[in-house]
């Protein structure tokens, strides 16, 4: 067959070995730009072995999505013992990523060159690509436009919680200046000290009971001395004694401590 039938975009080009370091991949690769046009749903791959491995073939690109069609082409120009296929997929974004992962894979021996070919679209086929094409990019510009009209609200909304704020923090402007003036005596570490007033730990006046409340202990007895034992609920009005005055003579009862009934 004549050499006309292998287009140009069929053949692989050479790999860049020139591109800056910061752009190098992890494999060299050609440098080449692919718009909607020269993408297509058919895929041509070239490089497969004759040892009719079709069946295997198909099972290797059916794992990117549903094929419509695969045909080994007759009278397309290989290399000796290799063989030509034509794959369809039924969706374009799967023959995306398959002649991404599957461009210059080892098969059965041999490796594989897939490229796309848009020629053997049919007219309307290309239209729905071309529509699909444009239908992705509005959904893509209406995603950005919500996006940014929803960062315009959220903006709106914290400047209005500022100005809410800052009208609230107005009435204490005068605090806030003094407290600014006094930032450089002041810091997290310094304490805090709260004068009160000298009435707030001394009030003038306590409510106490009258004098005649109180009552007068009566000296302790001496060595020997027999003391009436006197039950508490006999006591009118019991004196705590304070505990010095308790301990000042171990040897005194505790009962010599307690007041007389009336």
């Amino acid at each position: 067959m004549d050499e006309e039938i292998r287009k140009k975009h069929h053949v692989r080009e050479d790999l860049c070995t020139n591109r800056p370091k910061y752009r190098d991949g992890r494999k060299l690769r050609a440098i080449k730009v692919y718009t909607i046009n020269q993408e297509s749903q058919y895929l041509l791959v070239q490089g497969v072995p004759s040892i009719n491995v079709k069946s295997e073939l198909q099972d290797l690109f059916a794992s990117f999505g549903e094929i419509l069609s695969c045909e080994r082409l007759e009278n397309y120009p290989t290399e000796e013992f290799t063989e030509v296929f034509l794959i369809k997929f039924a969706r374009l974004q799967s023959a995306r990523f398959a002649k991404r992962f599957r461009d210059d894979y080892n098969f059965y021996g041999g490796v594989l060159h897939v490229c796309y070919a848009p020629e053997y679209e049919s007219v309307d086929e290309t239209w729905t690509k071309l529509e699909d094409r444009r239908k992705s990019v509005i959904r893509r510009i209406n995603l950005i436009e919500r996006q940014a009209q929803r960062e315009r609200e959220e903006a709106e909304l914290d400047a209005s919680a500022a100005a809410a704020s800052g009208d609230a923090a107005s009435g204490s402007s005068e605090t806030v200046v003094a407290a600014e003036e006094d930032g450089a005596r002041f810091s997290e570490d310094t304490p805090v000290v709260i004068e009160l007033p000298e009435e707030f730990f001394f009030p003038s006046s306590y409510d106490l009971p009258p004098a005649e409340h109180y009552q007068q202990l009566p000296p302790p007895p001496s060595v020997g001395q027999t003391v009436p034992f006197v039950y508490p609920s006999q006591l009118t009005n019991p004196i705590i004694v304070p505990h010095d005055q308790r301990l000042s003579n171990p040897l005194q009862p505790s009962s010599s401590y307690m007041a007389s009934p009336r």
